[in-house]
């Protein structure tokens, strides 16, 4: 709980992916239906322009966790002196 094994800040950015994909659907549907095609395509746009955010900023914790696993390799490889 304490340690810093386990990151919790990719769940966060999850929590808030799935949150900011819902809220711009949710704001494209309800433009769509009042009328405002253009103000729902933009929407959309802005959605997919979310994806590609949150995807880089996972990007550098995958990285982050990648490195520690080549590490662990290469720390398990070396052999101590006799």
């Amino acid at each position: 709980m304490f340690g810093f094994d386990k990151l919790i800040t990719p769940k966060i950015i999850t929590f808030l992916y799935i949150l900011t994909m819902l809220l711009f659907l949710a704001a494209g549907v309800i433009s769509f239906f009042n009328g405002k095609v253009g103000a729902a395509l933009l929407c959309v746009l802005i959605a997919v322009f979310c994806r590609v955010f949150f995807e880089g900023i996972m990007i550098a914790f995958k990285n982050n966790e990648y490195l520690r696993r080549i590490t662990e390799a290469l720390e398990a490889d070396r052999k101590p002196p006799l």
